[in-house]
């Protein structure tokens, strides 16, 4: 019975001697704190603590190890990492959630960057290649010898004749004129060129003086060579003078009018080589270049029109014609590139993460310029040559970064009523002193300005307050 009452006494005595050996050797446990942690490598020469600091509120700072308001231990603060802690757009990420979070990096190089710039067109009839046939006076239809539209026509050829008794006026008067005073006398030439004006060529009148006859009906031919596009004449009508009677086109080179995106307008050139390939004829391609920039953009389509010329010697392109059509655009050299998949794009900004060192990135805005092939853009300014960027995750880091800073912003509002408090306690401390001169008073040691009646802690270092004597 008296043993057992002794167990306890047994083992007070050994727990003493385990605290007095614990205090004289310095012995800790296995499991150290992170106080106990940090000296040690600190002592290994590695690193140099600046100061200490809670893990969720970084301006609850101390000059040794302890414990925050909270009751959490203090963390270390290296003295190269005090520019990272302090800046609030690094983030610090443990190098194990970097690895799961599957973050990739790629380093930045100057290199080329070249695109082709892939659209739309409209086969169209060249605008210089298009002619008109339109009579300067009126008169009716005889004959006509083109009468389908489509047909091909040749310089010269006869399209139809045509009686006009206005024509046929004109052409007896300059024939009186010529038998009467000449060909060179001032009526002659006065009649002559009535005659001239109405468009009707020279060597009618001189078939005229020839026969000393005018023939009843006028013969109008073709201006150029090509197919009847569009036709408005019948046998028999009466024409009036200004009537587009005929459209003749020459098919053997034509347009093709191409919508470009607002963005691609930068890359295309007047000279540029294109190839086009139309839809019923999969992998024939058609030669040409860009010959002419429209000045002035589609407002509904935003975007830019642009005209290709192509030889079309065998009439295989048909005004109306749809097709792909691919502008090889310039390339640049010797410019700094970075992947297309590694910018973030936020309304006006353009953001991008570089990586300082393994589980630090840095939130870093940019300004890019053109966009070329392979998923690659051109760099203006934000990064130099050498620097590391995430291409992979970089959403994950957005979402922290963004979370960080409204952590931060907590914190300096935080700070700012901690101010706002100490000046209003300063101020009720004074006006209190002022009435009662005899009193002692409570403040910091690391912090003067603290002051207060009654004993407690220091709101800024977290200190236990001194009594002091007026």
């Amino acid at each position: 019975m008296n043993s057992i009452q002794n167990i306890p006494k047994l083992v007070l005595v050994v727990l003493s001697a385990l605290v007095v050996v614990i205090a004289v050797f310095g012995i800790y446990p296995h499991n150290p704190t992170a106080a106990q942690a940090a000296d040690t490598y600190a002592k290994q020469g590695k690193k140099k603590i600046k100061y200490w600091a809670a893990p969720m509120d970084p301006t609850y700072i101390r000059n040794q190890p302890g414990k925050s308001p909270m009751g959490m231990d203090l963390v270390p603060v290296y003295e190269d990492e005090e520019g990272s802690r302090s800046s609030a757009s690094v983030i610090k990420i443990d190098p194990v959630m970097v690895q799961n979070m599957g973050v990739r990096v790629v380093e930045l190089k100057r290199g080329s960057i070249s695109r082709k710039v892939r659209t739309l067109g409209e086969v169209e009839v060249a605008e210089d290649q298009l002619s008109v046939v339109n009579l300067r006076f009126s008169g009716w239809i005889e004959k006509i010898y083109a009468d389908e539209t489509g047909q091909a026509v040749k310089r010269g050829q006869a399209l139809f004749s045509i009686y006009s008794p206005e024509l046929l006026s004109a052409q007896k008067e300059y024939l009186l004129a010529y038998n009467a005073s000449g060909k060179n006398s001032a009526l002659a030439r006065a009649a002559a060129d009535r005659v001239l004006l109405w468009g009707i060529p020279r060597s009618v009148l001189d078939k005229v003086v020839a026969a000393q006859n005018v023939d009843r009906n006028l013969v109008v031919r073709a201006p150029r060579s090509g197919f009847i596009l569009h036709k408005t004449v019948v046998a028999g009508a009466r024409i009036k003078a200004g009537s587009d009677l005929y459209r003749i086109g020459n098919l053997k080179k034509i347009w093709v009018i191409a919508e470009v995106y607002e963005f691609d307008a930068p890359w295309i050139r007047v000279g540029q080589k294109a190839t086009m390939e139309l839809s019923f004829q999969r992998g024939k391609t058609f030669e040409g270049i860009v010959n002419y920039i429209y000045p002035t953009l589609t407002k509904k389509s935003r975007t830019l029109r642009v005209r290709l010329e192509f030889p079309n010697p065998g009439i295989g392109l048909k005004p109306g014609m749809f097709a792909t059509v691919r502008i090889e655009a310039q390339r640049k050299d010797d410019v700094l590139v970075i992947p297309t998949e590694a910018i973030i794009h936020s309304g006006e900004r353009q953001i991008v993460f570089v990586t300082k060192k393994i589980g630090r990135y840095e939130p870093r805005e940019i300004v890019t310029g053109l966009v070329g092939d392979d998923r690659r853009t051109e760099v203006l300014s934000g990064l130099m040559a050498g620097e590391t960027v995430v291409t992979s995750g970089q959403f994950m880091l957005d979402s922290e970064s963004q979370l960080q800073e409204a952590v931060q912003k907590l914190l300096a509002a935080r700070l700012q009523a901690k101010e706002a408090g100490l000046k209003t306690s300063t101020t009720e401390h004074r006006h209190a002193e002022d009435e009662d001169r005899g009193t002692s008073y409570w403040t910091c040691g690391m912090h003067p300005n603290i002051v207060q009646e009654g004993p407690g802690s220091c709101p800024i270092c977290g200190m236990n307050l001194v009594e002091k004597k007026q």
